[in-house]
């Protein structure tokens, strides 16, 4: 095969090879565009139900940026929002909605439905979305698609219950998408162009090879008749008629006149020009080694290697890392708590409205706090309050896979002293983060700090657990009898060491007087929660006894004039239920030993009758 045809047969293999790339290249540019975003699948979803959700298999790839649009059918408001699997489906629980299952790139969605009532709260009140947007017209979220397991809600934002009729747009991102069809295009451009060039330009110097060719014409030999006839010329030398008259004129000499000259003219032969040698040809270069096949898979492997430096390249989902636990609340969560709780607390404070309080306090917290107020307005005394504000300063927090969930936090207050420990709950994603037990120590106590890995808080273990429930039982029994129990330190306790004694004081009445007992509990044992520390488990908690009396008939208590708690001084009573609480932080270790940190007894309820 000449050079011209594998000159040829290579020009055509670029153009076939670069044509292909040029259009692709420049089509995909045009319709993703630069912001590197396609929309690969629409369609209406309507149902029953009043919820739109995606499933967590719709994304099957990590990497790209993915962009879910809706838009109500009748034009009102929409809401969408994008959360963890986990809050999504407590939220979500026992609703009526239409589950997204499927949105492939031909287009088709793919739902399906289950019967359910309304949500219980607005979305818009939560604080767990990722991402959210609400208003009429298209509204949607964006996020980037990673092992963690995300859910899309589409629903009204006032969670009215009504069925939801939708529009759904999915669409892509991936990051260089649009500059990397450029480059495609680019490269398939240059593949055509070179291609044409190898054809065209042979052929212009073909061309001109052929213009620049001149006709070599050299001079012919005269015949030989004429070269002997030039030979044989003579020709006489005269002089002319002026010279003869000069000559003339000049006086003669003696000597004898000169002979007459005859100049003979003999033509040489002709010489043929030399003729010139061609210089040497140029020595042709070396031939170039062939491409070796490593040299072929470098440049495959560098233009490869540039394409995807520019686009995102989409990986398979890890599927054991979509089970992975997640933190029960961040420490912008937290802050954001407590900023509300200062706020509610302060305002309760005030106004004597305990009304709010359940915003943001439950369990025993709430009793203590919602009797604090109500003790004031009885007696018209400022009762002691807890140091506020709280401004939290570390968040120990478990990884968590479902709800409810807890943490605990400790936080100081702007009064100083030893730092609050606080027990926050959440019982499911509708409902919000409430401090159920707090604790201010005394200044100048500590407490074992809990471990935490990787930034989370350390759940105690079995053994640690047992350890500190068989202590909480004891502790109970102490505040029924008063007998102290063994290896647990009670010197820091406080409060807890009163509720034996708390209550009427009936030790000197006679036997006939009456009955009394007294009964004690810990106080929503389900929220007892151990954190594992260097030397054993760590726990907020909290014991309540209450104090029953029955006086019989011709008897009577007359309180002090002081009066006790809610109960006016002077009255005389002939039966009373008074309940006092204690919370307190446990620490148990691995030796048998406990530590018990507290702070004051307070009354939750007191109920009295006259005779």
């Amino acid at each position: 095969m000449t050079r011209a045809r594998l000159r040829l047969v290579l020009a055509v293999a670029l153009i076939v090879l670069g044509t292909p790339l040029l259009l692709a290249g420049a089509a995909a540019a045009v319709y993703v565009g630069p912001d590197d975003t396609v929309e690969y699948a629409r369609s209406e979803v309507s149902g029953d139900g009043s919820v739109v959700a995606t499933d967590v298999g719709v994304a099957t790839v990590t990497g790209p940026v993915l962009h879910v649009s809706a838009r109500s059918a009748d034009d009102g408001e929409v809401f969408v929002g994008a959360a963890h699997r986990i809050h999504v489906d407590s939220y979500l629980d026992g609703v009526g909605q239409q589950t997204v299952t499927a949105a492939d790139l031909r287009g088709e969605v793919t739902s399906s439905a289950a019967p359910g009532g309304a949500p219980a709260v607005p979305p818009g009140e939560l604080d767990w979305w990722e991402e959210q947007a609400s208003g009429p017209g298209w509204q949607g979220v964006s996020y980037e698609l990673t092992d963690e397991p995300v859910r899309v809600v589409v629903m009204s934002p006032s969670a009215s219950g009504e069925p939801l009729n939708v529009e759904l747009s999915f669409g892509v991102e991936v990051d260089g998408f649009f500059l990397t069809a450029v480059l495609v295009g680019v490269g398939g451009l240059l593949l055509v162009a070179a291609g044409v060039l190898l054809i065209v330009i042979p052929r212009r110097r073909r061309r001109k090879r052929k213009l620049a060719v001149v006709p070599d014409t050299k001079a012919e030999p005269k015949p030989e008749a004429e070269t002997k006839a030039e030979a044989a010329a003579v020709v006489d030398e005269k002089p002319s008629p002026k010279e003869k008259d000069e000559k003339d004129d000049e006086p003669s000499k003696d000597e004898e006149p000169e002979k007459e000259k005859v100049a003979t003219v003999t033509p040489l032969p002709k010489r043929p020009l030399p003729q010139r040698t061609p210089p040497p040809p140029a020595p042709e270069p070396p031939p170039k080694p062939p491409a070796t096949p490593t040299a072929r898979i470098a440049v495959v492997l560098g233009l490869t290697g540039l394409v995807t430096a520019c686009a995102q390249v989409p990986a398979e989902i890890d599927q054991a890392a979509r089970g992975a636990l997640i933190p029960a609340i961040t420490f912008d969560r937290a802050e954001g708590f407590f900023g509300q709780y200062n706020e509610i607390v302060d305002l309760a404070g005030v106004s004597l409205d305990a009304s709010q309080l359940g915003e943001v306090e439950t369990g025993a917290l709430l009793a203590t706090s919602e009797f604090a107020v109500e003790e004031q307005l009885a007696t018209g005394v400022t009762p002691e309050t807890p140091p506020t504000p709280v401004t939290p300063s570390i968040v120990l927090s478990p990884e968590v896979d479902s709800y409810p969930m807890w943490a605990i936090v400790t936080g100081a207050s702007s009064s100083g002293g030893a730092p609050s420990w606080f027990l926050l709950t959440r019982e499911n994603a509708a409902s919000p983060w409430l401090a159920s037990l707090a604790v201010h120590p005394a200044e100048g106590t500590s407490v074992t700090a809990p471990l935490t890995a990787d930034g989370a808080a350390v759940v105690a273990d079995d053994a640690a657990t047992r350890r500190g429930d068989e202590v909480l039982e004891a502790l109970r029994q102490y505040g029924e009898t008063g007998e102290e129990p063994e290896n647990i330190d009670l010197s820091f306790a406080d409060g807890l060491t009163r509720l034996p004694d708390h209550g009427l004081q009936l030790d000197t009445a006679p036997p006939e007087f009456g009955t009394t007992s007294r009964s004690c509990a810990v106080e929503s044992p389900e929220n007892i929660h151990w954190l594992q520390t260097e030397y054993g488990a760590v726990a907020l908690a909290s014991i309540s006894c209450t104090q029953s009396v029955m006086v019989n008939s011709g008897y009577s208590v007359v309180i002090e004039a002081a009066g006790l708690g809610t109960i006016p001084g002077g009255s005389q009573i002939s039966q009373a239920e008074i309940s006092q609480n204690a919370t307190f932080i446990l620490s148990v270790d691995t030796d048998g030993s406990a530590t018990v940190v507290g702070q004051r007894m307070q009354p939750i309820g007191m109920t009295w009758s006259l005779p």
